[in-house]
């Protein structure tokens, strides 16, 4: 009775703690959505009110009709798709190599990608920043995707190197032997195998993308190619910030990538696990 008692206590504890931290994770983005349709006169109210008592829509309407958030918008979507499809492209071409075949320098570099996926981005935002300016490719979408590129590649390289290793070699054996060339067999035989892991690498690259502040920040001078995080970011002015607008971008921007989670949850995570399994 006693073991029964304090296995109850002890799964209501973690029931708890679960609950608590989906509260904090989830608190802030309901608390955005709420602020986003309150009037300016209650974004302060003190004691703060969860609803509003006079809920309007006059910021969304700023967002879409009178902001850059539209254009900014199109440009997230280009550069996003664009590193999306790039990355999917190298990684899984490099993540085959390494896991197929045996050369010299593979060893060091698997360490080499290891390294550059542990990296941060600030650090690599000068040199990218000084090469950009002398291939003249600043303020341009090819220099959000390269910068982007260098760092969702690594991990979809070493992602998808320990998906396509767990997918048996007597399966592409067997297609050689009907005929089918080395990359036939990559395409016919181990991607359709392989999709949790590339759907995995896919939802990682166009969040990363997407959401990406600090390489839009200091490679975009115009609105013609800034992203949507920046577009963001504007309306919060030198003195003064109007935070009705802020959340209704900021909900804007959330709700693709809520719906690709939402799609994709499955998969992502059933990716991360398979994938994660050799190093």
């Amino acid at each position: 009775m006693e073991m029964r008692l304090r296995i109850r206590i002890g799964h209501g504890l973690v029931y708890a703690l679960l609950l608590a931290i989906v509260v904090f994770a989830v608190f802030p983005s309901l608390w955005m959505v709420a602020t986003s349709v309150k009037p300016s006169n209650e974004v302060f109210t003190s004691p703060p009110r969860w609803l509003s008592s006079n809920p309007t829509f006059a910021s969304y309407h700023k967002v879409v009709f009178e902001s850059s958030i539209p254009r900014a918008f199109v440009n997230s979507a280009i550069v996003t798709i664009c590193t999306t499809v790039l990355t999917l492209m190298l990684s899984i071409l490099a993540g085959y190599g390494f896991s197929r075949y045996r050369f010299r320098g593979a060893r060091p570099l698997s360490t080499a990608m290891l390294f550059g996926q542990m990296m941060p981005g600030v650090v690599i935002v000068m040199p990218l920043y000084t090469m950009f300016s002398k291939m003249h490719i600043l303020d341009k979408y090819i220099a959000l995707i390269i910068a982007n590129m260098a760092i969702t590649i690594p991990l979809g390289v070493m992602m998808l190197r320990s998906f396509f290793q767990t997918v048996p070699t007597e399966l592409e054996e067997a297609a050689k032997i009907d005929g089918t060339t080395g990359l036939g067999a990559l395409f016919r035989i181990i991607l359709p195998i392989s999709m949790p892991g590339i759907t995995a690498v896919s939802v990682y690259t166009f969040l990363h993308t997407w959401e990406e502040f600090l390489f839009a920040l200091n490679f975009t001078n115009s609105a013609d190619v800034k992203t949507l995080p920046i577009a963001v970011h504007e309306f919060s002015g030198e003195f003064t910030i109007d935070w009705g607008s802020m959340m209704s971008a900021s909900t804007v921007v959330s709700i693709p990538v809520l719906l690709i989670f939402i799609l994709c949850k499955k998969y992502f995570i059933r990716g991360l696990a398979e994938g994660s399994v050799k190093g």
